[in-house]
């Protein structure tokens, strides 16, 4: 079978790897000239920074990740380097540093060392958070496709009330959610499960990415082009023709079309709408899409320091103002941004030092809304003054735990929600796509299949976002195709 994937994101790739390895010829078509979504590098100056995927979780031996890998034949392609801790993170106001160690039993032991009064209730939260985790079948290769999922109460709970369920104290409670920058959770609607997937990966084995995370990308790209299929870049789809509810080609902004048997859209649903003839869904449907709202968008700040100055740290550093901050850091707050950062180190080729610090802080969409139709390069000069400002307020948190960094400083530069939307063409510069919401889950929750019968979905706005998901929602995309539980069980089976 011919099958055309559209973004060649985390998801395309994930999902193209996964159907050239089971025989289909897969034609990977992707806007930008960088492959990878958030899994791009780019260089400047000389220096190679990451756009997005600084930390990963799942690629030990046992891990979801390392066996999807595996199962690819692309484990050597790339080299995850596992961290020596889950992060370190830094109350301003308080005063106070907890480095949190990774593994089950280190992170039990050391924050009940820290909060020892509520030694049995760390464990007890512990070992919730990893049962929640496995009702997702699919995290562990235990796939159940086509059976209706039953979940626990806690599963849909909002993640702050599942911690508060379990936890007394008020700064172990804050604690607990440093883990929210990496889904943008809001108190009273982020469900638990997100929080407690994303908690477990970094718990387990925290890594990153040596080399860069463009090797994982590369090596998916292999495994396309080995199956005699291709990954094209600067190929920016514009239109998709529909007949009758079926796909008849796509062209992109040459002109050029492209025809298969199936089609896979891995980019933002409403950029979809787009592009697609108007008749293809109903009105309720694309008012649906487009009334779904989007995550928090994000401020980087990328610093060159000088060759031998900054000690490298293999783990994220967060930064936050205060305890009682911890769900409020996307909050729309100007006057009082950045409620919080996280940093991420770059090493040199000894391991010894940092050769950057990207440092990145959650960012509401309106702070650049009245910029929204200009684009990389072209901005205007008040647009230039604002993006300086805030930089400087990063680099200013940055320095309370780094304070040498303005003086080892070579370079820096900024991305803005504008810079998100234009590198990962989302929405608003949204970073994890569609809000999952307790209180209307089902609103954000999209099918695989769509009302056109040769067009499925994947990617982050599809199930659940990052490393840890989007590479399972491929698994159930690619299995619409193949059969279910086809791919998971070679998976379950690769050696």
């Amino acid at each position: 079978m011919e099958i055309v994937v559209i973004g060649a994101g985390l998801g395309g790739l994930f999902c193209g790897a996964l159907l050239a390895k089971e025989g289909h010829k897969v034609t990977v078509l992707e806007k930008n000239a960088l492959i990878g979504g958030g899994l791009q590098t780019f260089v400047r100056k000389g220096e190679s920074y990451e756009t997005g995927m600084h930390v990963a979780g799942g690629f030990h031996e046992q891990g979801s990740l390392y066996r999807i890998c595996r199962y690819l034949g692309i484990s050597d392609r790339f080299e995850p380097a596992p961290s020596d801790l889950m992060s370190s993170v830094t109350y301003l106001a308080e005063g106070r540093t907890y480095d949190i160690p990774a593994g089950k039993e280190a992170f039990i032991g050391y924050l009940s060392d820290m909060f020892p009064a509520e030694r049995d209730n760390i464990r007890r939260y512990t070992d919730a958070v990893f049962r929640l985790s496995e009702e997702e079948k699919l995290f562990y290769m235990k796939s159940e496709q086509g059976a209706y999922p039953v979940h626990s109460d806690e599963f849909l709970m909002p993640a702050d009330k599942f911690i508060d369920k379990y936890i007394d104290n008020q700064e172990l409670r804050s604690l607990l959610a440093f883990v929210n920058p990496l889904y943008a959770g809001v108190a009273g609607h982020s469900p638990a499960y997100l929080h407690a997937m994303i908690s477990v990966m970094f718990i387990d084995h925290p890594c990153r990415f040596a080399g860069g995370s463009n090797r994982l990308a590369d090596a998916l790209a292999w495994v396309i082009e080995q199956g005699g299929g291709a990954v094209l870049t600067r190929r920016n789809i514009t239109r998709i023709a529909v007949e009758e509810r079926m796909i008849k080609c796509v062209r992109d902004s040459e002109g050029r079309e492209y025809k298969a048997d199936m089609y896979i859209s891995d980019i933002h649903p409403c950029m979809l709408l787009d592009m697609i003839d108007g008749k293809a869904f109903t009105p309720g449907y694309r008012e649906r899409l487009r009334t779904i709202p989007d995550t928090v968008s994000a401020f980087k700040v990328f610093i060159k320091v000088r060759p031998g100055t900054i000690p490298f740290r293999d783990h994220p550093v967060s930064i936050l103002d205060n305890m009682s901050n911890a769900w409020n850091l996307s909050a729309d707050d100007p006057d009082g941004w950045p409620h919080g950062v996280s940093c991420f180190m770059a090493p040199s080729d000894d391991g010894k030092w940092a050769t950057h610090i990207s440092a990145l802080s959650l960012m509401s969409w309106e702070e650049v809304s009245r910029w929204a139709d200009t684009r990389t390069g072209h901005r205007t000069p008040e647009y230039e003054e604002w993006k300086r400002n805030r930089t400087e307020k990063v680099i200013d948190m940055v320095s309370t735990v780094f304070p040498d960094v303005r003086e080892c400083m070579e370079e820096c530069f900024a991305a803005s929600p504008l810079t998100f939307r234009d590198w990962l063409g989302s929405r608003n510069g949204s970073i994890y796509g569609y809000f999952k919401d307790t209180e209307n889950l089902v609103m954000s929750q999209l099918p695989i299949r769509t009302k056109v019968g040769n067009l499925l979905l994947t990617g982050q706005n599809v199930n659940m976002h990052g490393i840890g998901g989007v590479p399972m929602t491929a698994i159930e995309t690619a299995e619409t195709i193949t059969g279910i539980g086809v791919i998971v069980n070679k998976i379950k089976n690769a050696r």
